[in-house]
């Protein structure tokens, strides 16, 4: 049960230091996003900063990152203890989330940080987090009927407990979209208090309008509210706006309109759209994305919904669905450290949705059973649109969370490894050992030892590069099979359990199928685009292991046709064994042959290195730049030859294929 007050924060977090100033946030919905933002913006200007919102995805942890990274677990374990055993001692009686608001503010001065960006947790004036001393900016976001029974029956109620986080000569942004009945509550607030108000206008804001044509409605009215927090806050760094724009572009908020990947559970290739919209503002914000980027081709969408009980439900439902569209109904499980939050049942989820007026193509109950809702969804949609949506606690489920989880860290990884894939092992007893449990071409004949040995290669180098992940890169090259080349380098390393190399924790979440490249150019630039699909930043340095004899084409060529600086680039060349002493008068003109195609076609538009990728493409894989057009235009991709820095890639004339 939720109980309200500050009377045991203040008791809990008497003897900490606040030494950080702090820009609180509050709202109905954006406040995550506008933390997001902030840590961004102050990151890009060398601030250092903790952030603390909620409610946590994984476990509680999530909750509190330092310089937009999530605290270790051995930090957070210390500190939560020294907050328990306060609690106990004290006989506070502390919530769990007041416990874990003192763990965050500890932890926030052991690092030293100068601010803190706090989410309020629940409402406003009797939240946990109101016990910050040293607010320098207050922000109000969207405001809509939500947690009615803690917070007031009227949209004006929840607006006047909202205003609670304002102070005396405070100034508060306000997100100027709201009602003109909240926008009302909260200036009469502003005035009894002695505070100042910022209506932030998405329309005249100069660092949205560098924007917006990447940003949707809703997060163009986040971003107004947070560079009006920032330019209060930073009068010093907010005067050119290219950094602040280039930190906001690059913030991913994990499970906000966020694109993932549900391949490992489903098999499903291409990457489905995850969003906690949990109330009807914020479904009605997701429709209007939904609407605009997944139904332009009139497709019926296929839902994973779940749902909180108590929240209104159907009027979500009305929002969202439409004709011809179906649904796989889904119950979270148990939220860490949150019992009083419970799902809605499956069955009564249907029910509402047989009831909005909308003709219903086909539905599921799940039941608790996440894994089934996906498969399931997978299967009736057939590579169409697919949107999980309800509730954040359905990502919080342990079968779903290794399908995501690489894109809970704030922090993405820095180091791409990519192991060019060259045959596919098809399984067997023999583990890739016996060559006839491989489909090669007759002039590949003794080269599968070698084909391991790249596998040992990128292995260990993931081993020693902590903040990278691997890519075996390799479509389905054979009309025999459907199975990629990648895949089954995937499947050779499980089955011969990593070769003692690394653990299966260690590869969770780190190891990846790249499964459309044809040729070794598409190696590198597919691979490339498939890591900023997964983690919307671009790799700062890449490794890549082939064939030695491959290194001139594969660095020379491919990465400077693409753009990538050759001085972040490692190479590691395994030949196969007495290659270089054996190796033939034909071979070596073979190879030079191909380096020359490459150097007068460099990104392998010609008919002679085009149509050998189509005859390496039976199942007319897509070799689009990206699967989908949003994801291309959230890249910022223009035009045909990129020149990368980290977190983006520049192209200078329009491209949309790799083949003509």
């Amino acid at each position: 049960m939720v109980t309200l007050g500050l009377a045991r924060i203040s008791a809990l977090v008497k003897s900490t230091p606040q030494t950080w100033k702090a820009i609180h946030v509050a709202g109905t919905n954006g406040k995550g996003s506008i933390c997001a933002y902030l840590t961004a913006m102050l990151r890009a200007n060398q601030i250092s900063c903790g952030r603390f919102t909620s409610p946590h995805l994984i476990n509680p942890r999530d909750c509190i990152t330092i310089n937009d990274s999530i605290v270790s677990e051995s930090k957070f374990r210390y500190f939560e203890d020294l907050v328990k055993r306060r609690n106990t001692e004290q006989k506070i009686g502390a919530s769990e989330f007041e416990l874990l608001t003192a763990t965050a503010f500890e932890i926030f001065e052991s690092e030293k940080v100068e601010f803190g960006i706090i989410e309020v947790g629940l409402g406003g004036t009797l939240d946990a987090t109101n016990v910050l001393k040293h607010k320098c900016v207050t922000v109000i976001s969207k405001i809509g009927l939500d947690h009615q029974s803690f917070l007031g029956n009227t949209i004006e109620e929840i607006a006047r407990q909202k205003a609670g986080i304002m102070r005396k000569d405070v100034p508060c942004v306000v997100d100027g979209s709201n009602s003109k009945s909240v926008l009302d509550a909260l200036q009469k607030h502003a005035e009894e208090t002695g505070n100042s108000i910022i209506f932030a206008d998405a329309k005249s804001n100069e660092l949205v309008n560098k924007l917006r044509d990447f940003l949707e409605p809703h997060q163009q009215q986040n971003l107004a509210c947070v560079y009006e927090a920032f330019r209060l806050a930073f009068p010093q760094h907010a005067v050119s706006t290219e950094s602040l724009a280039s930190a906001a572009r690059n913030v991913v908020w994990p499970g906000r309109l966020q694109w993932v990947s549900i391949e490992k559970v489903t098999n499903r290739k291409g990457n489905i759209l995850l969003d906690g919209a949990h109330n009807p503002q914020s479904a009605e914000a997701l429709s209007g994305f939904v609407q605009k980027h997944l139904r332009s081709q009139n497709k019926p969408v296929t839902w994973v919904l779940a749902a909180t009980r108590g929240k209104d439900v159907s009027e979500m439902l009305k929002l969202m669905l439409r004709d011809g569209d179906s649904i796989a109904a889904v119950e979270f499980g148990p939220v860490d450290q949150m019992p009083w939050v419970q799902p809605t049942s499956s069955t009564d989820l249907l029910d509402t949705a047989s009831k909005c007026g909308v003709a219903i193509s086909s539905q599921f109950d799940a039941s608790a059973n996440v894994r089934s809702a996906l498969e399931w969804a997978s299967q009736t949609a057939n590579e169409g649109p697919l949107v999980i949506a309800g509730s954040l606690y359905l990502v919080s489920n342990n079968e779903y969370t290794i399908t995501i989880s690489h894109t809970m860290s704030p922090s993405p990884p820095e180091h791409l490894i990519i192991v060019c894939c060259h045959g596919i092992w098809l399984g067997g007893p023999a583990r890739g050992y016996d060559e006839n449990e491989w489909l090669i071409a007759a002039f590949q004949k003794g080269e599968t030892p070698t084909f391991i040995e790249h596998i040992k290669t990128g292995l260990q180098a993931l081993k020693e590069n902590q903040n990278s992940i691997l890519m075996f890169s390799g479509g389905p090259t054979r009309k025999e099979t459907r199975l990629s080349e990648a895949r089954s380098y995937a499947n050779l390393a499980i089955a011969n359990d990593f070769f003692g190399i690394l653990t299966e924790d260690e590869t969770v979440d780190r190891l990846h199928s790249e499964e459309r490249a044809l040729d070794s150019y598409c190696n590198v630039l597919f691979s490339l685009t498939k890591f900023w699909s997964g983690y919307g930043a671009w790799p700062a340095t890449i490794t890549i292991v082939s064939h030695a004899f491959k290194r001139e084409r594969l660095v020379d060529c491919h990465c400077g046709a693409i753009g990538f600086p050759l001085n972040r680039i490692s190479f590691v060349g395994v030949d196969p064994p007495g290659m270089v002493d054996g190796i033939n008068e034909a071979a070596i003109k073979g190879i030079v042959e191909a380096i020359t195609q490459w150097k007068e076609d460099p990104h392998g538009k010609g008919e002679l290195l085009a149509g050998k990728r189509r005859k390496r493409n039976p199942w007319n894989v897509p070799q689009t730049l990206f699967l989908n057009e949003d994801d291309r235009i959230r890249s910022g991709l223009h035009g045909e030859k990129p020149v990368c820095e980290r977190g983006h890639i520049l192209f200078f004339s329009q491209p949309s294929v790799v083949q003509p």
